[in-house]
């Protein structure tokens, strides 16, 4: 590495009324705290990538997509800086030899305070209680509707048992709410973080399926984990259960997720990742290719549980950590060894 970092990185895509606070979306101001300097390069949107000849000549990318295109073009790159958790939008193959991929995490706070909220609020049917009654009905009212449940005592299940769900496995607790918890962890992080550790596997998922009453998948998505919930896993969870998706949309079989939904075999869902995202500014495509916006056991909203200013703070000092040991030929903090070369 030069002893200054040429530093590629993808301008915020932020709308004008969207700029105040942030210094009226002047991009050229360093957004990563680095202490060593650095030559900053700015690229604009393109489908959530840069262009590919941008790349020539940089030392660092940082962004969370990277093509083969990108990769042919990036003579000069020794490190590829996610400024997020999820890596599955950078292709392995085009990760050129000798750079490192390192991410960054921090959004397990929000997220998890995400999860609880959304739990809460399936469970005591909250929105549409609001809903009916601001429209001047009482058909929620425990009169007519009858009484409803409570978290307390009911079971919360993890199906992967990283930072997101060792969160949530704590405040699950708080709630009084016995955890059970699948993924690649060890009984002794379960024990450390209040959870019963079933293990892995899909025996080990297949129990927390069946036995929970919640059940949230936080594992990350990759070539094990795509479809790792399809008919056959959502047909073993109880049909007054919920299952909770921060994680990303195609973890979980969209047709087999909307069936499930739609038939009512399991009692609701709230999805915050989907299998359909935007690729402009303005366009609007729908989440899936199923209708889930029909159905009324659903909660979704567009991928942003963990987006608070809190995540993106603590995301660019890491970034910017890793910048500084870039420089001074340190080793890097969060490396994704499965896809670094």
């Amino acid at each position: 590495m030069p002893s200054k970092l040429r530093v590629l990185v993808n301008r915020p895509r932020i709308s004008p009324s969207s700029r105040r606070g942030l210094g009226g979306g002047q991009v050229e101001v360093p957004p990563f705290p680095v202490t060593e300097p650095v030559e900053w390069i700015y690229t604009k949107f393109i489908d959530n990538k840069p262009s590919s000849e941008s790349l020539r000549g940089a030392n660092v990318f940082i962004g969370t997509d990277f093509t083969k295109e990108m990769g042919a073009a990036a003579d000069s790159l020794g490190a590829i800086l996610i400024p997020a958790a999820g890596y599955d939008r950078i292709d392995p193959e085009a990760v050129p030899e000798g750079c490192i991929v390192a991410n960054a995490y921090h959004h397990e706070a929000p997220i998890a305070e995400w999860v609880m909220a959304v739990a809460v609020a399936l469970d005591h049917e909250l929105f549409k209680s609001e809903r009916t009654f601001r429209a001047g009905s009482w058909e929620m009212w425990p009169g007519r509707h009858g009484s409803y449940r409570e978290l307390m005592g009911r079971t919360f299940g993890i199906i992967g048992f990283g930072a997101i769900g060792r969160r949530v496995a704590k405040l699950a607790q708080a709630y009084e709410m016995p955890v059970i918890a699948a993924g690649r962890a060890d009984t002794a992080e379960g024990e450390l973080y209040g959870a019963n550790y079933i293990g892995g596997g899909n025996s080990a998922r297949e129990h927390v399926l069946a036995n929970s009453d919640f059940v949230l998948i936080s594992t990350p998505l990759g070539p094990t984990t795509h479809g790792l919930i399809g008919t056959h896993e959502l047909g073993l969870m109880k049909p007054t259960a919920y299952i909770i998706n921060p994680a990303r949309g195609h973890i979980i079989e969209e047709t087999a997720l909307y069936n499930a939904l739609k038939n009512r075999t399991i009692a609701g869902a709230a999805i915050d990742t989907w299998y359909q995202y935007p690729e402009s500014p303005t366009d609007a495509p729908r989440p899936s290719d199923q209708p889930f916006w029909e159905l009324d056991n659903i909660i979704m909203v567009p991928h942003h549980s963990g987006a608070t200013n809190g995540t993106a703070t603590r995301r660019a000092q890491t970034v910017a950590q890793n910048l500084d040991r870039l420089t001074r030929n340190q080793p890097l903090i969060n490396i994704v060894h499965e896809i670094s070369r």
